[in-house]
């Protein structure tokens, strides 16, 4: 996504996206649960072990003659931008 003279790609940081495109107009927040299965090795049982990751998702409302769009992040770090079709006002 294009945000002035900078664009914004996958893999940025929260602080990047707004130094580039300023304050959201919507902020979501939530939690993700991510599981990781670990050991099992040679003579071991193996165990999941589960965390909780920050979610947010950003809407810009970037004008009347411009389509909202989401910025998702998780952990921080954008991990996907999404054009919604819907014009902003």
């Amino acid at each position: 996504m294009r945000c002035g003279n900078g664009i914004v790609q996958v893999g940025n940081s929260m602080a990047t996206v707004q130094a580039l495109c300023g304050p959201p107009t919507l902020v979501q927040q939530g939690v993700k649960e991510s599981a990781t299965t670990v050991g099992g090795g040679y003579g071991s049982e193996s165990h999941t072990v589960g965390a909780a990751v920050p979610v947010e998702t950003w809407t810009y409302n970037r004008g009347p003659n411009q389509l909202l769009v989401n910025i998702r992040f998780v952990n921080g770090r954008v991990v996907a931008i999404n054009t919604l079709h819907q014009y902003g006002n």
